[in-house]
This record gives structure tokens, C-alpha cells and sequence, in this order.
């Protein structure tokens, strides 16, 4: 049977999310450094997210809460 909408929630491995984490953080950088600011906070907040799920200090020591 089909599911009418996106699930409840969504599981992730360690691994995964450390892959994710990684590319969230690769794609960040190559936004700031080409100045598209905007995306560059969107994707940050995304960072900062998974950040605090895994229970890592963001960099510069804050927890991004």
C-alpha cells in the first residue's frame, strides 16, 4: 500500500549521518566561499541540526541551540 505523505520519522545510522553531516559541511564551505550568503545560512541551520542530534559541538565551540 502506497503512503499518502512522508513518514512520521526517519532512521539514520551513525555512518550515514556522519556522511551527510560531511556533506552538508562540504557544500557550506563552497557556498560561503563563492558569497552566496543565503544558501550559506540555510545550509548551516541544516549543519547545525544534525549537528546537535549526534550530540557534536558545532565549530567555535557553540552547540547551535
Amino acid at each position: 500500500m502506497a503512503s499518502d505523505g512522508p513518514p512520521n520519522a526517519v532512521a539514520f545510522t551513525l555512518e550515514e549521518c556522519l556522511e551527510l553531516l560531511a556533506a552538508l559541511e562540504d557544500a557550506r564551505d563552497a557556498l560561503s566561499d563563492s558569497d552566496h550568503l543565503a544558501v550559506v545560512a540555510q545550509v548551516e541551520h541544516q549543519v547545525a541540526a544534525v549537528s546537535r542530534k549526534l550530540g557534536f559541538e558545532l565549530p567555535g565551540g557553540g552547540n547551535g541551540r
